[in-house]
């Protein structure tokens, strides 16, 4: 079986290719990244996550999530758009074996994430809005993976076909004439099961290179 954690997209996770009957031993670690930064001359963005875990029992894997995101359009500060993301977690990933080198997952994940996105002044008589959002998160996502080398893994997942969200947010605004920063705070609770038409666009695919002995 797997012997380690995989994380969505391009990843690397230390744990060696299992031998076919062969599963995920008690005690051992492992790690997975992936991440993005791009720049267009005037803004730039750059995206991270990382996904630590170790193997608790045969074919269990647990561990912690982390990711952060930044953007910035690179505009003068009267039309600028600023975003930063953060988040903290934890995850459960079980393996099933379906043949040689093949394996079905499923994985659960128990997330806190944090944005605030800022456009414009937010100054009295300026145009500018600051949006704080603080959100809480269960998900579960299930998924398919095959080794197609030695030590790259292959994976199919089903991004969040079943979740559940608690949000909080507060969005403060200010416009030309006024007197004062206008306020808005509000709480939203979601549960969503993601099986209608758009189903297909909740597929993603990545690959996972490991390392080890």
């Amino acid at each position: 079986m797997p012997r380690s954690a995989g994380s969505r997209g391009s990843c690397t996770s230390p744990r060696i290719r299992p031998s076919a009957g062969t599963p995920a031993r008690k005690g051992r670690a492992a790690a997975a990244s992936e991440g993005s930064q791009s720049a267009d001359g005037q803004g730039n963005s750059l995206y991270t996550n990382i996904q630590l875990g170790k193997v608790i029992k045969d074919n269990t894997v647990a561990g912690v999530l982390l990711s952060y995101g930044y953007s910035n359009n690179g505009l003068s500060n009267v039309i600028s758009t600023k975003v930063t993301r953060y988040g903290a977690g934890v995850f459960y990933r079980k393996y099933k074996t379906i043949a040689k080198d093949f394996y079905f997952f499923g994985e659960a994940d128990a997330l806190y994430n944090y944005s605030k996105n800022r456009q414009g002044i937010l100054q009295v008589g300026n145009n500018g809005t600051i949006n704080t959002n603080n959100a809480g998160s269960l998900s579960f996502t299930p998924g398919l993976s095959y080794f197609i080398f030695r030590r790259i893994q292959m994976e199919l997942l089903m991004q969040n076909i079943i979740s559940i969200s608690y949000t909080t947010s507060k969005n403060e605004t200010t416009y030309p004439g006024s007197s004062s920063i206008e306020t808005d705070k509000s709480n939203a609770f979601s549960a969503n099961i993601n099986v209608n038409s758009s189903l297909l666009n909740n597929f993603a695919i990545g690959f996972k290179f490991l390392l080890g002995k």
